[in-house]
């Protein structure tokens, strides 16, 4: 999908939100992501959230014909994501919602 199609389905979600489309300003894309996060919901089982990240994390290595099916676009595996992946992202909401705290 052209990458104007994921931005207007993002401008759309955000405007059924109730946010004006006047209101949104850009202020970084970049392409695909490398490795995009998977979320799961904050109310999940902790012991739950531990064996997805395990199945997830040694996927690779462990079944790489089952990770092909997964992830044929990413060759590099799953990794743990932690606050210091997002740091750049954080710096540039702050720096452009003039909170630089």
């Amino acid at each position: 999908m052209a990458s104007w199609m994921f931005r207007a389905a993002r401008v759309a979600r955000l405007e059924v939100a109730g946010l004006s489309k006047a209101a949104l300003q850009v202020v970084w894309t970049s392409g695909l992501l490398r490795y995009g996060p998977h979320a799961v919901r904050s109310d999940l089982d902790p012991e739950a959230k531990r064996r997805l990240t395990v199945f997830l994390i040694n996927l690779r290595s462990m079944s790489p014909d089952v990770y092909d099916l997964l992830e044929s676009k990413h060759s590099g595996g799953f990794a743990v994501a932690s606050p210091k992946d997002y740091a750049m992202a954080a710096a540039i909401v702050r720096l452009v919602s003039g909170n630089d705290r």
